[in-house]
């Protein structure tokens, strides 16, 4: 009997698994398709390297991966529960003595790999790809600092500071520059130059001007023009970037939230917490939303005439779980005395489950939920 229920068990699971890998493939890839178009105009507009360009979207995949899993896992187990529904298979191991527990125990230990699965991944690859994604970021602004000014077009770095480019050529250097810089309120400057190029120095990237004037305008109205052949800029004065980089909640493993350098603020500290306890809960949520997907072809009178409306109730359910996901860190760092009972609120969620799922539950599930359509 027991070899016959892991026979069972090892049955539905692959027919689990085989809709998740489909639906993982076609969801991260679409997903991946809709961020790489960010970096797209990158490589054929501004020139970035190529292999840069696909090394920023490779490390984002990971991150995806961490976002889409508890809702492939709930389509997964939707479409398989459904399909041995409407090939009449629930209904023989009904018959064959079968408890709706025993049916739903492969979708538990798939929920239960999942949140393995995601648990290393939000905990160990996915803070170090997305990291490494951060720090490129990083070395782009330094070095490519040049990409980020449009061609025709006035771009503001930072405030008070407004730069011009004409054009851009087939190697990158920079055509018709015009700078006006107003950040102090004792002065303002304009620069013009012909031509200008990021170039790499030994203290760093440095703004190469080439051909022009610097004119500035005191508070006095006093002006000074000086011409030019050459002229350099420092880039971490015409941009956003630091000399450090701090690592974000995201980029941080387990223990990096738990045990954050002393001298950090108390609000990144906040975050950390928040994205730790997120840490714990999502794995718990992708064994409820998988459960989800299972409910209602076990639990329900399920009729392929009314397939549409009785779906929409766990689709809707899973939403809000995912959605659950998303919110319960912003509402940790502003409400940390409610910790718990996002915990409290996510077990009785699975209890929950586990009610429309037993067989002992049916009188009360037929006056709440067969009453009203639901099931």
């Amino acid at each position: 009997m027991k070899e016959k229920l892991n026979l069972f068990i090892l049955y539905i699971f692959r027919q689990l698994f085989g809709p998740f890998i489909l639906i993982m493939i076609t969801m991260t890839g679409i997903a991946w398709l809709t961020q790489s178009l960010r970096f797209i105009d990158l490589i054929v507009i501004k020139g970035l390297p190529l292999n840069i360009f696909i090394n920023l979207t490779i490390l984002i995949i990971p991150k995806l991966l961490v976002t889409i899993i508890p809702f492939i896992g709930f389509l997964a187990s939707l479409i398989t529960y459904i399909r041995l529904n409407n090939e009449s298979e629930l209904i023989s191991m009904k018959s064959a003595g079968i408890n709706n527990f025993k049916i739903v125990l492969p979708a538990l230990i798939f929920g239960i790999s999942l949140g393995a699965l995601s648990m290393t991944l939000e905990n160990f690859a996915s803070p170090y790809a997305y990291n490494k994604f951060k720090n490129l970021q990083y070395d782009i602004r330094n070095n490519y600092i040049s990409i980020l000014f449009q061609d025709k077009v006035f771009s503001s770095p930072i405030q008070g500071l407004t730069i011009f480019i004409k054009e851009r050529d087939k190697l990158g250097d920079l055509q018709g520059i015009l700078i006006h810089d107003a950040r102090d309120k004792n002065k303002k400057i304009s620069i013009i130059a012909e031509q200008g190029k990021i170039v790499s120095t030994p203290k760093g990237a440095r703004f190469l001007l080439i051909n022009g004037n610097r004119q500035e305008i005191s508070k006095n109205k006093d002006i000074s023009i000086l011409y030019f052949n050459q002229y350099t800029l420092n880039v971490e004065n015409y941009s956003k970037v630091s000399s450090s980089r701090f690592k974000e909640a995201s980029e941080r493993n387990f223990y990096e939230l738990l045990k954050p350098d002393k001298d950090i603020d108390e609000i990144y500290k906040k975050e950390f917490i928040a994205e730790a306890h997120k840490r714990i809960i999502s794995p718990l949520i992708i064994v409820i939303m998988v459960l989800l997907g299972a409910v209602m072809p076990i639990a329900g009178r399920f009729e392929r005439k009314k397939s549409v409306k009785k779906i929409f109730y766990p689709l809707a359910a899973a939403l809000m779980m995912q959605i659950y996901i998303i919110v319960s860190p912003q509402m940790i760092i502003k409400y940390q005395n409610i910790t718990f009972i996002i915990y409290i609120l996510v077990f009785i969620i699975f209890f929950l489950v586990l009610f429309f799922i037993s067989n002992k539950a049916k009188k009360i599930k037929d006056k709440l939920l067969y009453k009203y359509g639901v099931f």
